[in-house]
């Protein structure tokens, strides 16, 4: 009987440190021989899978998604109109390579960043995950040449300036 009061204690704590943090994290690397910007978008696969579910109204398991299928090109889409980048007041163009699931905790989104004007300034806008937490914190840390500069976006706070 101690044991199974335990293991409910254990499970019921366990349930109430699930998830406190929020957060996304975007590596962002200028790439002077292509002159492109590659990104590395890491978020926690399930609060993507929320933002699925809150607009196909069904479970998903990200790791099913293929691509090319509806629910790939939405993910896809939700990327490119919520993590944007601007530069000499031109908005940069969005191609997307790919993503990948480790062990299905963390979600990872490749993609580059095209046509970029001036590549020592950037204007950065991130609206991931705002709307299914307030507490979401995305950071993006962006490196041209020998440096690295970061910025931390949060919903009242969406947008930055990166400038070399």
């Amino acid at each position: 009987m101690r044991t199974v009061v335990m293991l409910c204690v254990f499970l019921v704590s366990m349930n109430g440190m699930a998830h406190k943090f929020y957060i996304s994290i975007a590596n962002m690397e200028y790439n002077e021989e292509s002159e492109r910007i590659d990104v590395s978008l890491k978020m926690t696969a399930h609060d993507f899978e929320r933002i699925l579910i809150k607009k196909f109204e069904k479970s998903i398991h990200i790791e099913q998604v293929k691509d090319d299928s509806e629910i790939g090109k939405y993910c896809i889409a939700y990327i490119r109109q919520n993590f944007t980048v601007r530069s000499n007041n031109q908005q940069a163009e969005f191609k997307y390579l790919g993503k990948e699931i480790d062990n299905r905790e963390d979600l990872f989104f490749y993609f580059s960043f095209l046509k970029i004007g001036d590549p020592k300034s950037l204007n950065i806008v991130s609206n991931l995950l705002f709307s299914i937490s307030d507490d979401q914190q995305n950071i993006v840390h962006y490196k041209y040449k020998d440096q690295t500069k970061s910025v931390t976006l949060v919903p009242s706070q969406n947008k930055a300036d990166i400038n070399f």
